[in-house]
């Protein structure tokens, strides 16, 4: 296996340990509380989404893999929207357990803008209680454990897993010949002894040894002895903006992270986490999986909230393409998703056979209208139908590029039709953008994107640019 696209279908992943509920609400400040030297937050939206082990599930499925999801819940409020998220993903199995007294976990995050934290609010009940619902599940599942191709212990120490739990867990993958990966929060590692891979963070590492670490060399002698000494096949500590640390059977190695803006770091490791149990499950060698995974990470740091990242633009990463160009599938989830937590979604499209300043001009006052601008990019055929056979003068993968080189493109998307009702019927946009030169009825999808609320605009055109005039001046020279 080495295509992302490989995963789909083909990986089984049971994750085992702490489901949450992560809370967004967002809105805007703009004057501080008379009652206290605090922000006061006006809320626009809120928003909730699978956090904790929830988050590793969601990543997992969101590379295509069969996810059976397995935790414990309170009976609250809480832990019904937990599950109902999580029955939304037809590719993420049910098995949480709800035990009567328990709390589920929940993490809500005020959030002011697109990125700012003000605070975090944290809902937490007894410990015990989650504990003991987590042996009475593990009874249900340890004889489902043979029927996965990897098994994630997902332990954020908040008490659904038990040392002994994790022990008894590792020991049924290994009887098994299960790969069983462990993101553990436990101050020591030993109740993960003899797991296949354990991915803690430096911080973790530091604490785990007693000794500060700084630099390469240190970091992975410390990964190395943790690994011998507790059996694990391999250990991957990560280390935020330096990358992923690997001390295997065959050697430490050292994978740099791949530099990109940085919007909400919330969730990178549950990514990280998700491509290497993916890649285990895949029979990737763990080199290729830590370069995997670190691109995988660059793409949810670039997200606000916690981002699941998806199969088809981390497999364009993966080939070199920008994870701006996606395909219809993995457009409709990104659309979908910047739709419920309130943005506002805009769509414009053409042929942009040679990328000039009128095109820009359109783009940038395009994205001015919403927060996420997708762009409708025609394929060479349907150029070709549209403007004759010497045209496209650049291919469409060219094209692409060119306009995800762009800041103000969010996402792009090809399309064969030389119109494309179909595709803005696929991602019901709420803003529909063409150039003064189309009028409404002209415009493909206006009468649908009306239909549902949103708005049709028409921006005025940079005089004297198109394409088609370009060319004809250079023929003439």
């Amino acid at each position: 296996m080495s295509s992302v696209r490989d995963f789909d279908g083909r990986v089984a992943a049971l994750v085992f340990g702490d489901f949450m509920l992560d809370r967004r609400i967002a809105g805007t400040v703009d004057r501080i509380s008379p009652e206290a030297p605090v922000p006061v937050l006006h809320v626009k939206h809120e928003h909730g989404c699978l956090g904790g082990a929830g988050h590793v599930a969601a990543s997992l499925a969101g590379l295509g893999c069969q996810v059976t999801a397995a935790g414990v819940i309170g009976e609250d409020a809480d832990g019904r929207t937990l599950r109902d998220l999580l029955r939304q993903n037809p590719l993420l199995k049910d098995e949480l357990l709800v035990h009567e007294g328990a709390t589920t976990v929940c993490k809500t995050r005020l959030v002011a803008g697109t990125h700012q934290q003000l605070a975090r609010l944290d809902r937490e009940g007894p410990r015990q209680l989650l504990a003991d619902g987590a042996e009475r599940l593990f009874e249900r599942i340890a004889s489902e454990i043979g029927r996965h191709g990897v098994v994630v212990i997902a332990d954020y120490d908040k008490g659904t897993v038990s040392e002994e739990l994790a022990r008894r867990c590792i020991a049924r993958c290994r009887e098994l010949a299960v790969p069983c990966l462990v993101d553990g929060k436990k101050p020591a590692f030993a109740a993960y002894a003899h797991a296949t891979l354990l991915a803690p963070n430096q911080m973790e590492v530091e604490r785990a040894i007693g000794r500060r670490l700084t630099g390469d060399e240190q970091i992975g002698a410390a990964a190395e002895e943790l690994r011998e000494r507790l059996q694990f096949d391999s250990m991957v500590v990560t280390r935020g903006a330096e990358g992923l640390t690997v001390a295997s059977a065959q050697g430490t190695t050292h994978v740099p992270t791949v530099m990109r803006e940085v919007a909400d770091v919330t969730g990178a490791g549950d990514t990280v986490v998700a491509v290497l149990a993916a890649c285990l499950a895949g029979g990737w060698q763990i080199e290729d999986a830590c370069r995997l995974a670190v691109l995988a990470a660059g793409i949810a740091v670039g997200k606000p909230g916690t981002y699941v990242v998806h199969a088809a633009e981390l497999d364009a990463v993966h080939r070199g393409v920008s994870p701006k160009v996606v395909d219809w599938a993995g457009a409709k989830k990104l659309v979908q998703g910047a739709q419920q937590q309130g943005k506002q979604v805009v769509f414009t499209n053409g042929c942009f056979d040679i990328l000039h300043a009128g095109h820009l001009s359109c783009l940038e006052r395009s994205r001015q209208l919403g927060e996420l601008l997708v762009v409708g990019l025609n394929s060479d055929s349907s150029v070709r139908a549209l403007k004759g056979p010497s045209r496209p003068v650049l291919s469409h993968d060219h094209r692409a590029s060119l306009l995800a080189g762009l800041a103000c493109v969010d996402l792009v998307v090809i399309f064969d039709e030389e119109r494309p009702e179909a595709l803005v019927r696929h991602l019901a946009p709420d803003v529909l953008v063409k150039g003064s030169d189309y009028s409404r009825e002209q415009i493909a999808g206006a009468d649908f994107v009306i239909s549902r609320g949103g708005k049709v605009v028409t921006l005025p055109l940079v005089p004297g640019l198109s394409t088609s005039k370009i060319l004809a001046e250079q023929q003439r020279r």
